[in-house]
């Protein structure tokens, strides 16, 4: 999950800086180029490195990437957070209704 985050965080990071200046016409295919650098930026790790060097001398490290990624994340860390807690909180009635049923009158 957070790997497919992390590539949508490279891919605005190279937006930010591809996409700067470009003709509205040329907007479309521009986009798609930056789609498939971040496809490569995860799967070809000579890419990898290119495109971390290449951020990096925009300004953008690993710290600010992080950020993204977790900003882009926090909605479903708060989705799994509540089914987690769903979870528990019907996992405790279950053990306290066997109690009760296993308890003598």
């Amino acid at each position: 999950m957070l790997a497919i985050y992390r590539q949508k965080a490279i891919e605005a990071a190279l937006r930010s800086i591809d996409m700067t200046g470009i003709a509205p016409e040329s907007e479309d295919e521009a986009e798609y180029y930056t789609r498939q650098n971040a496809l490569s930026w995860r799967l070809i790790p000579v890419a990898t490195t290119e495109i971390k060097a290449r951020l990096a001398s925009y300004g953008f490290d690993q710290h600010s990437i992080n950020t993204d990624v977790y900003v882009q994340a926090r909605d479903i860390f708060v989705l799994f957070e509540g089914l987690l807690n769903a979870t528990q909180a019907r996992r405790l009635l279950l053990i306290r209704e066997i109690r009760r049923h296993r308890s003598p009158d």
